[in-house]
């Protein structure tokens, strides 16, 4: 009986060590392994004509949102971590209107692609149009007690700026073209510089 139970310990340990060539990620110190409440947004505002303030949100479970808040006050926190209360106060504000729901697939590989980024590898700021306004491209990764880390993935309109990461680009690829789709960014000219209209 002893010989039985020390062959079956052994053979769980050595299926334990080799088997799979998958790696296990270890979390970095304050981050989780799921995505929160919200996940990506798309931001533009621009007072310079009439007062703008629209864009999109993906929330951790995969539904797309799209939200105006142009008669609103609603503002975005300014600082690089929020509560999750505060992002559901600028959010849905005013109309918060479902679009879609991400495929799991496709929001896992954006997740793993981007929940390591932070704004220590933004850019530098360029100015790059005028009266365009501000489009960002956001992530919020959850840090506990219902906080997020906001990371900009990419600014545009009057000031550009990117991540200089280059896992960033899957994400600034797939939040550019789901604001196009909504028609929150624009292509005015297909071979000239976007810049000032959201891409």
């Amino acid at each position: 009986m002893k010989s039985w139970f020390f062959s079956l310990s052994l053979l769980s340990a050595v299926a334990g060590c080799g088997g799979s060539n998958t790696t296990t990620q270890i979390p970095l110190p304050n981050q989780q392994t799921q995505p929160g409440k919200y996940l990506f947004a798309a931001v533009y505002e621009n007072n310079a004509w009439a007062k703008t303030k629209k864009g999109f949100v993906i929330k951790g479970n995969g539904d797309l949102y799209s939200f105006d808040l142009s008669d609103t006050n609603a503002t975005l926190p300014a600082t690089e971590q929020a509560s999750e209360a505060e992002l559901t106060r600028f959010f849905e504000a005013a109309r918060f209107e479902f679009v879609q729901t991400v495929s799991a697939e496709q929001l896992n590989q954006l997740w793993l692609q981007g929940r390591d980024l932070n704004n220590n590898t933004l850019g530098k700021e360029q100015s790059s149009c005028r009266d365009a306004g501000k489009y960002q491209y956001l992530m919020f990764q959850p840090v506990g007690n219902q906080q997020y880390r906001q990371a900009l993935i990419y600014q545009t309109g009057d000031f550009r700026r990117e991540q200089q990461d280059s896992k960033a680009e899957l994400l600034k690829d797939y939040l550019v073209k789901q604001a196009v789709k909504l028609q929150i960014a624009y292509i005015l000219d297909p071979d000239g510089n976007n810049w000032c209209s959201g891409l």
